[in-house]
């Protein structure tokens, strides 16, 4: 009796699962998967990076749009890739990251193509592929340690299209040669070794360079220079400055505050208002102090912005996190004192008064330029 039971209960299940395998059958049949291809070459401060996607996959992920999906030819599709540049490479500024050192590789999509890939045993004919010509300027580096972080069509965003999406790099990057398979998984690998003297020394210089070179934060320390009405002053003031921009930078990288860019950015370009504003109506204000020092905790998350670190800490990090604090401090010290010794030896012509009203004023307007443009 009690084996006529299992007998019935077994046959109940077979059958059970015969009914179901109708309406499992199509979320079976949506497993999808990608295959890709990487090439990434270093030469000098430069990373090449030719990367290769399924066409169709791209243009779906990314929102290319029905024509671009459906182009009948390599010609069309072409003209798509074209089209659509901008949205290419934004897509994957976000997800095809390069670090030297540490320090973020600033891509550039150079050119796109289109190539058949040869039908296998898997797939009854040829599949488009769009090839891309990626550049990294690596901020001076030729060698050291280099991160690769490869996310495409990875997520639960709209670009997840595939289940599954792997690229097959074959790389040459800081004296290692090399092959790599990356995927949802394992979406990172690393190659060569960071020198901690080269990597500081160069983390100086890109300091001191987002210093001199970013219009924004020069415009505000020569205003700051300009404006200081002594050697004590502007002394207190590049001080406070210093050590505020270093707290926002390191409270950026560490990732303890990640606030929006475009506010940073408007609220940066105020500043330069401000300080502008006072040389003329108020340079002794009790509040000229304390505005300087919050300036400065925006101007390091700026910073920050500018010159993204990997998220990995570390010695690595830490290395190049001091050299490019130090080379800010450094840059901000060499441009303060310059510009308040030609301000000091100046003051002595009756030419200088109006010259520093016209100053100010321009940098009045560019400041409310920046933050119109930048909030807006």
């Amino acid at each position: 009796m009690a084996t006529s039971r299992v007998v019935r209960a077994a046959v109940a299940g077979v059958v059970a699962v015969l009914a179901l395998l109708p309406a499992a059958a199509p979320a079976l049949a949506h497993v999808r998967t990608s295959d890709g291809w990487s090439q990434i070459r270093a030469d000098g401060d430069r990373v090449g990076y030719r990367l290769g996607l399924e066409y169709e996959i791209l243009a779906r992920a990314i929102g290319m749009g029905a024509d671009a999906i459906e182009a009948p030819d390599d010609g069309g599709r072409r003209a798509e890739l074209d089209e659509h540049h901008d949205l290419i490479e934004t897509y994957l500024a976000g997800r095809v990251l390069v670090f030297a050192d540490e320090v973020e590789c600033t891509m550039t999509l150079e050119e796109s193509g289109v190539q058949q890939q040869p039908a296998t045993d898997a797939t009854a004919e040829d599949v488009p592929y769009a090839v891309l010509y990626l550049s990294y300027d690596c901020h001076g580096t030729a060698s050291g340690r280099y991160v690769v972080d490869y996310s495409v069509f990875s997520g639960a965003g709209s670009d997840a299209v595939v289940d599954d999406h792997t690229t097959t790099v074959d790389y040459d990057l800081g004296g290692e040669r090399g092959r790599v398979v990356l995927d949802g998984a394992h979406p990172r690998f690393s190659a060569g070794e960071q020198s901690f003297g080269d990597s500081a020394l160069r983390s100086v210089g890109l300091g001191a360079d987002r210093v001199l070179t970013g219009l924004d934060h020069a415009l505000f320390v020569a205003a700051l220079a300009v404006g200081a009405t002594s050697l004590g002053r502007l002394a207190r003031g590049v001080a406070a400055y210093a050590v505020t921009s270093s707290a926002g930078l390191l409270a950026a990288v560490a990732g303890w505050v990640s606030p929006p860019e475009q506010v940073v950015g408007a609220l940066v370009a105020l500043s330069v208002v401000y300080v502008a504003a006072t040389n003329v109506v108020g340079p002794e204000s009790r509040w000229r102090l304390p505005v300087v020092a919050a300036a400065g905790l925006l101007h390091g998350l700026a910073f920050a912005g500018e010159l993204r670190f990997d998220d990995d800490l570390g010695w690595d990090l830490v290395t190049s996190y001091a050299g490019f604090n130090l080379g800010i401090e450094l840059g901000t010290a060499a441009l303060a004192a310059g510009l308040f010794a030609l301000a000091t030896a100046a003051r002595r012509y009756a030419w200088f008064s109006l010259a520093h009203v016209v100053a100010a004023a321009a940098a009045v307007v560019t400041g409310l330029a920046w933050f119109l443009h930048r909030l807006l």
